[in-house]
């Protein structure tokens, strides 16, 4: 997810103890919300509290000035006269303790506007514990509620509008396993909310929840977002090698090993968001060897049909197929990869349109397809696909274009 634009650039963090050094898939609840933070743009981080055990976690993320030594709350106020706020802009205001994913932070902040008090409440915490947005007015009154979150401090609440986070985020951790495991689980499902535009319903009610099931294990192990792509992508290669050579048996191997593929090229991204080990390098690599293991399967499958039937006009299909791929990667480089942001915010069916057929829901098509013999389908429907799916886009795009030009 790209930083986002916003009027918030200065976060303060409170650590009333040291919970914030509880680990979440192996990183700390207090590393994991710098992290976070600084994804999102925000510029200035003050950390206030019992900060000699946090230092040595996160101070090559942070600033020494950043670090501000508070054992009684009394002198609050003291410390934060001292710190350097922003006179109009919004304060992002959290403590260290608490679990959260990305998704729901940028909602916070895209749906901030304005100098208000904004409150995403903390998932089974009574009283003001919870992340705020809060106008530099504020701030005193709300750390002293935050700093204790306390039922009887209720009335900051009053004027606040409140956000809602994702799968029961925000949650605050406390000493405890059950409690480390609950935050997890949490943030594995409020992965669905960050993939649910562009998966398809096999996707979403199938793939998703099979790819969960298996980051929430592989992100306490040591296999990094990348060799899991590799594996997939090994996977999706044999399979492809599978559906080339002739027989029953060999294509619905193929195609069954496909699947698993589709389903692990779940599974790194999700890794890398839980664990925040998402890079431009991983983006890549998963991109290129989706694409190489596409056009493998839709190889394997043309030569298999080749090999059981000696008809050359498959490999004259494969042909066909590879100038309409050729022809679908001209057609989203210049009405996708070229144009801005902004214009495509205006262009919403074009982005539908893209989300739609590039899903990869067709991979349950070909086990089925396997499973009756009739691959054949799968390969002519395809070639003409590609072509009629680049006309479309083609077509989407300059009626777009007229209509913004209007």
């Amino acid at each position: 997810m790209e930083k986002i634009q916003h009027r918030v650039k200065t976060a303060v963090i409170l650590a009333p103890d040291e919970k914030g050094l509880l680990p979440i898939f192996g990183i700390s609840s207090i590393r994991r919300l710098v992290m976070l933070i600084l994804r999102i743009g925000v510029q200035r981080i003050y950390v206030i509290g019992h900060v000699n055990p946090l230092r040595p976690i996160i101070s090559e993320l942070l600033s020494p000035d950043s670090f501000h030594a508070l054992e009684d709350p009394k002198l609050l106020d003291q410390v934060l006269n001292s710190l350097t706020l922003p006179g109009e802009e919004n304060v992002l205001v959290l403590r260290a303790n608490h679990v959260i994913d990305q998704y729901s932070l940028t909602r916070l902040i895209e749906v901030g506007k304005g100098l208000n008090l904004y409150f995403m409440e903390a998932t089974g915490k009574r009283g003001t514990d919870g992340i705020y947005l809060s106008s530099p007015a504020d701030i005193p009154s709300l750390t002293h509620a935050l700093w204790s979150p306390d039922p009887s401090r209720l009335e900051i609440l009053g004027k606040a509008q409140y956000v809602q986070g994702a799968s029961g985020l925000p949650y605050s951790i406390d000493r405890g396993e059950d409690q480390r495991e609950i935050s997890e689980g949490k943030l594995v499902a409020a992965l669905a909310f960050q993939t649910s535009e562009r998966d398809g319903f096999f996707a979403r009610h199938l793939d998703r929840r099979l790819s969960r099931l298996l980051s929430r294990r592989l992100a306490h192990t040591r296999v990094t977002p990348n060799q899991i792509t590799l594996f997939g992508a090994a996977v999706g290669l044999i399979g492809a090698f599978f559906l080339s050579r002739p027989g029953y048996w060999s294509h619905l191997i193929g195609s069954l090993l496909f699947l698993f593929f589709v389903v692990m090229d779940g599974v790194d991204g999700e890794v890398s968001r839980l664990r925040l080990q998402d890079t431009q390098f991983g983006y890549y690599l998963d991109m290129i060897t989706d694409n190489i293991v596409n056009v493998a399967i839709f190889s394997g499958i043309a030569f298999g049909l080749y090999h059981d039937t000696a008809d050359g006009m498959y490999l004259k299909v494969l042909l066909f197929l590879i100038g309409g791929f050729g022809l679908c990667a001209i057609s989203v480089y210049y009405n996708i990869l070229t144009r801005s942001e902004e214009e495509l915010k205006h262009s919403p069916k074009v982005k539908r349109f893209m989300t739609l057929l590039t899903n990869s829901d067709f991979a349950y098509l070909i086990v089925v397809l396997a499973l009756i013999g009739r691959l054949q389908w799968f390969l002519f429907g395809a070639a003409a696909g590609t072509y009629l799916f680049a006309a479309i886009l083609w077509a989407l795009s300059l009626y777009q274009k007229r209509a913004i030009s209007r």
